[in-house]
């Protein structure tokens, strides 16, 4: 095992992401926050492990809207060009059920045995990888302790529900919502219009495809094959019960402890009577029995994370 500390006034931490990068087997990278600056920093070596069946993750921050739609685009242009490469969004904390900012500068490359792990203060911008007083850690192991650990702690953000791959449909509403807080965040925040789209946004994020189901589609799920095994309403217990399995057999990253009153408020939520401003009219309650369920004719063809 080797570990260097560095800022970028000794040597800057670009130079090694962009060695690491060109020649792995497989490279994930999860960071607070990208600028298509930074893309163009490691876009040669980007490319050289792609070509060379290199396979590539990317899990960018939403948060108060610093990632710029430019290098969002990017990465939509590029899975399209190659199946090698994931590129995924973390929902803006706003949006999220918890109050945690998403904050993380992780990159891990691995190459045969060898591994590195580089973990610190750099985010996927030019300045971060090239010019600013940054400070990061560089572990290379053939044995890997210290990258496993890291690998664990990513694997935590990518399957969590938050995940999202964005589309250009999403790009398009994001991108009015970047433009206007670069303008003026304290307006933004304000202005209707803004807030509008804000939730369209929201929306959207809730239908593309992710990492993990998100507890309404679990609970679409479960419904749906009660409901193909004769069963018309289903009671919430079952639900209940069901979810809690298929969390368990997948091992999805959820709070068991609060589960269950998750998956009451989704249905309600979402219920066809809901007054809820976000509702999806997706779930339906039997008047003829307490607590149990089915789907609306939305509900059934939902397809949706």
């Amino acid at each position: 095992m080797a570990v260097q500390i560095l800022s970028n006034l000794n040597y800057p931490i670009g130079h090694i992401i962009n060695q690491e990068l060109q020649n792995a087997d497989s490279a994930r990278i999860a960071v607070a926050f990208l600028k298509y600056s930074g893309v163009k920093v490691i876009e040669d070596s980007l490319e050289r492990c792609l070509n060379n069946n290199g396979l590539v993750e990317i899990i960018a921050g939403l948060d108060f809207r610093t990632t710029d739609p430019k290098s969002i685009y990017y990465f939509i242009k590029l899975q399209k060009k190659s199946r090698n490469i994931k590129f995924y969004c973390y929902g803006d904390t706003k949006e999220h059920k918890t109050e945690v900012v998403f904050h993380p500068k992780i990159y891990l490359f691995s190459k045969g045995r060898e591994t590195t792990g580089i973990i610190g203060s750099t985010n996927l911008t030019k300045g971060g990888l090239l010019s600013n007083f940054e400070v990061n850690v560089v572990i290379k192991e053939t044995k890997p302790i210290y990258y496993s650990q890291l690998e664990a702690i990513y694997n935590s953000v990518k399957f969590t529900d938050s995940i999202f791959s964005p589309d250009e449909e999403y790009l398009a509403g994001y991108s009015d919502i970047y433009k206007e807080f670069l303008k003026n965040e304290e307006n933004a925040e304000k202005d209707k219009g803004v807030q509008r789209i804000i939730k369209e946004v929201k929306k959207r994020e809730g239908i593309l495809p992710g990492t993990v189901p998100s507890i309404k589609s679990i609970i679409i799920d479960i419904i749906n094959n009660k409901n193909n095994e004769g069963l018309a309403f289903v009671p919430l217990q079952t639900i209940y019960e069901e979810a809690e399995r298929i969390v368990k057999a997948k091992k999805l990253k959820y709070k068991m402890d609060t589960f269950r009153n998750s998956i009451r408020g989704e249905l309600n939520k979402h219920e066809l009577n809901s007054k809820h401003p976000d509702k999806m009219y997706l779930f339906i309650r039997s008047s003829e029995q307490k607590g149990y369920y089915s789907l609306t004719d939305k509900g059934k063809r939902y397809e949706g994370r």
